[in-house]
């Protein structure tokens, strides 16, 4: 009776979920897809397909020629690949080009040339059930060469750049450059055919001031050919050159002394360059009205050593075009004499007043130089040595003096003379 009654029970049950479209239609679903899968897999066997413009992957880690240093020369990018799958339908037919990969084998390639590589293909996803059918082509030209960097001197060209009348276009420079090389870094078969590195702007203006012009890095060989820099890196991509513009003028040229003595008004001399050549900014040059030289000391001038090298004291930007490195000039001593005294008197400089010195107040063979009239009245009582203490504390220094006269205005001292100071 028990047993009859659970039958009744089950047979209601599963009327009612017969019968429940919440269950019905899944249901229905997921048998069909089940039915279909079984139909696919027993009625659509094997098929093929092909993928074309595939590209492939040369890659040298952990390999021989990555541990050689070798790197990649042509453009292995612009070549492509036919791919053809092979599987079941409903595998194959859901495959994309991101699911596989193609890639050279690089095991023989031991040193720099040209090889041919085999191309395999390999998964690159989670499907599976498929197999590599054909690759065409089958192999691909790859050139391999040892990398090297080498520092090279950059130079500017800049085309079409006419300065304004009156003014002067220099030479272009390369900015931003030390010591005005540049790292290159390219195949060893490149690099060594490189003789120039050039930095060129085309420009077309007349120009008036100083401008700067972004630029192109060109690099030639020997002949002046172009070399092709598709391999090749550059340390600096952004360049920068600059045209100056310049004015030239020609200038008188000025002497300037220095401890001379304050009595000698009209130093008279000869310089080998009166009138010279410069060129710089104009706003710099218009300002200018003589080219001064460094100040002679006039403590290294004598009867006899009477011609003096000097240099040029030229504002920033400003240079010379005579291509002068020192003027030479001769101080006329044809009225002057030498005699050599003992200098016994001393007398102490910025000295501050809670402090005394003392020196021994003797300062031998002082060679004094003026005009010969003085030079033969002049005694060494007329002598004395003035010793400048103003940046000395307490202790002992040798410092270096200055030997005057208080009568004789136009006289000098040749060379230097010191003294021992004890401050205290």
């Amino acid at each position: 009776m028990n047993k009859f009654l659970s039958n009744i029970v089950h047979k209601i049950k599963l009327r009612d979920l017969l019968n429940n479209k919440k269950f019905t239609i899944p249901f229905s679903i997921g048998l069909s897809f089940i039915l279909w899968l079984v139909i696919m897999i027993n009625q659509n066997p094997i098929r093929e397909q092909t993928f074309n413009n595939i590209s492939v992957n040369v890659s040298l880690d952990n390999s021989v020629a990555g541990g050689l240093g070798l790197g990649i020369v042509n453009n292995i990018s612009e070549q492509k690949f036919s791919v053809k799958l092979s599987g079941p339908n409903y595998i194959v037919s859901a495959l994309k080009p991101e699911d596989f990969i193609l890639n050279a084998d690089v095991s023989e390639v031991n040193g720099a040339g040209k090889y041919k590589l085999k191309v395999v293909g390999a998964r690159n996803s989670g499907k599976s059930g498929y197999t590599f059918a054909s690759v065409y082509p089958s192999e691909i030209e790859v050139e391999f060469d040892f990398f090297d960097t080498k520092e090279y001197p950059i130079t500017a060209k800049v085309v079409g750049a006419v300065a304004k009348e009156g003014l002067v276009a220099e030479a272009p420079v390369v900015n931003g450059f030390e010591n005005g090389m540049i790292t290159v870094k390219g195949p060893r078969s490149v690099m060594e055919k490189i003789s120039s590195v050039v930095a060129f702007a085309e420009v077309n203006k007349t120009l008036d001031t100083t401008q700067t012009y972004n630029a192109d890095i060109v690099i030639y060989d020997k002949d002046g050919k172009k070399i092709d820099m598709t391999n090749i890196v550059l340390a600096n991509t952004s360049v920068k050159v600059s045209v100056p513009i310049s004015k030239q003028v020609t200038l008188p040229v000025k002497v300037a002394f220095s401890n001379n003595p304050s009595g000698l008004k009209n130093v008279k001399y000869k310089i080998n360059h009166s009138k010279v050549t410069v060129l710089g900014p104009p706003d710099v040059i218009d300002k200018m009205t003589a080219i001064t030289l460094s100040p002679i000391d006039f403590t290294a001038v004598s009867k006899n050593s009477n011609k003096i090298e000097v240099s040029a004291v030229l504002p920033d930007g400003v240079k010379l075009l005579d291509n002068i490195e020192y003027f030479v000039v001769e101080i006329d001593t044809s009225n002057y004499s030498e005699k050599t005294f003992t200098v016994t008197k001393v007398e102490y400089k910025g000295l501050k007043a809670s402090a005394t010195a003392t020196s021994s107040k003797t300062i031998r063979n002082v060679k004094i130089c003026g005009p010969k009239d003085d030079i033969k009245k002049i005694k060494a009582s007329d002598l004395y040595a003035v010793v400048d203490l103003s940046n000395c504390i307490e202790g002992q220094y040798t410092v270096q003096v200055q030997i005057k006269s208080k009568t004789y205005k136009n006289i000098w001292q040749v060379g230097a003379y010191n003294l021992a100071v004890t401050i205290k």
